[in-house]
């Protein structure tokens, strides 16, 4: 389960405790550490644990969806990306973009039941140490190149006090599979230097102009899903038919990212 002090950064940020007549409600930290556990170990509902320590199942499986559809877990995670930000945690000078096949019931963001496909396509954008800025699900026959831009417009850093706070990497690095003109011009246009290789082809001249002085070390992002697949094991496949589950272990597992991020500097 959360400790102490893991329990102190969600706290204040998780809905008010109903309070009036009626049964009381099932203190937050016994739901959390229920969906944790779930999430780490990748099991089934009905084995979830039971016991003091724990919630009972039916009651963390409703507030995963809860909490998803009235925007807690992005509210969480946008301020703990803030927190992160005012302690000069985030490296904006190189942020990567990539995306990760998971398989199971597929679906889109569009929709509520997953049953299109056989499987669905986890997007991320981290910065230059690997750490998550935003992630979107989608199905898996969709265009990754697609989803650059939505990744930009989804990073959110919130700090809770006045004026703004840097939102946007110097530079993005991609693979040979994001290799468009038209890409590499809305990202100029948002003031983004574009690294992204180019492919080679039978047919095609070799790229005019001087190489990159720096290579692309775009490895950053695929050590983050295999950071995101191994400790959480619930996002290996997915098992959810409801789209609102499915992103609420996402958003979990990358909270919990910068969770044991911001203790490590605290």
């Amino acid at each position: 389960g959360l400790s102490e002090s893991q329990f102190g950064l969600i706290e204040p940020l998780l809905p008010t405790p109903r309070t009036g007549p009626g049964r009381p409600e099932t203190p937050a930290l016994k739901v959390l550490n229920t969906i944790l556990w779930i999430l780490i170990n990748g099991a089934k509902w009905c084995s979830a644990p039971v016991g003091e320590q724990w919630s009972p199942k039916s009651t963390a499986h409703e507030r995963l969806g809860k909490w998803q559809e009235d925007g807690t877990w992005s509210e969480i995670y946008a301020r703990l990306c803030g927190a992160a930000g005012l302690s000069d945690m985030i490296g904006w000078n190189r942020a990567s973009v990539d995306g990760m096949f998971v398989p199971g019931k597929g679906g889109g963001e569009d929709v509520d039941h997953g049953y299109k496909g056989k499987g669905l396509t986890v997007h991320a954008l981290v910065d230059e140490n690997g750490m998550p800025l935003s992630a979107i699900s989608t199905g898996a026959s969709g265009s990754e190149r697609e989803q650059v831009e939505a990744l930009l417009d989804a990073v959110e850093i919130r700090t809770g006090k006045v004026g703004r706070p840097k939102k946007r990497p110097t530079c993005l690095q991609t693979d040979k599979g994001y290799d468009s003109r038209d890409l590499r011009n809305k990202v100029r246009r948002r003031g983004i230097s574009p690294m992204i290789p180019r492919r080679s082809w039978p047919d095609r001249k070799p790229p005019v102009g001087r190489p990159p002085s720096e290579p692309v070390d775009r490895w950053k992002v695929e050590r983050t899903f295999a950071w995101l697949q191994t400790k959480f094991r619930r996002l290996t496949v997915r098992w959810e038919r409801r789209n609102k589950y499915w992103k609420g272990f996402l958003y979990l597992g990358l909270c919990m990212f910068w969770i044991e991020r911001i203790l490590s500097y605290s």
